[in-house]
């Protein structure tokens, strides 16, 4: 004899399937995975004494285009900002001037999906953090700015 999928279990397919329809275009990039990549290029400078603050800038942007921030900052800390991007194969930018237009950055690395900014500001004052990403492969890039201090 020949059984029939009872009712539940034809429900719970009919379920799956439509979740995995509905979560495939959530496996796309993001801007939280932009910021985990933030993160993750702070993890050296939290082993070395930087607090990371919870706040945080984040977006799409085209290809190349540059962005700006200002942030105010203090004479007698020191601060590092992290890009991260949830893209692949991005190249980075991320540059910190003073009001004068003046580069005050200390050191900048690149690295995979993100890179970071190093400064010790020599005033307190309102600074510009500019940067940018680009790709060959993407217009929309996902990014996320994070920063900490010691």
């Amino acid at each position: 004899m020949q059984t029939k999928p009872s009712l539940l279990c034809r429900t719970a397919a009919i379920l799956t399937a439509s979740s995995l329809i509905i979560t495939a275009p959530l496996a796309m990039a993001t801007v939280d995975d932009a910021h985990s990549f933030a993160m993750e290029a702070a993890m050296p400078f939290v082993e070395q004494g930087f607090i990371v603050r919870e706040d945080y800038w984040n977006g799409e942007v085209k290809s190349g285009q540059k962005l700006m921030v200002k942030h105010q900052m203090f004479k007698g800390n020191e601060y590092a900002f992290w890009l991260g991007s949830a893209n692949s194969n991005v190249k980075f930018e991320l540059k910190i001037y003073d009001e004068k237009g003046q580069e005050i950055s200390i050191e900048s690395k690149t690295s995979g999906m993100f890179a970071s900014s190093r400064v010790n500001p020599p005033k307190t004052g309102t600074y510009t953090i500019v940067f940018s990403l680009a790709s060959e492969k993407e217009n929309g890039l996902f990014w996320a700015l994070a920063y900490g201090y010691r």
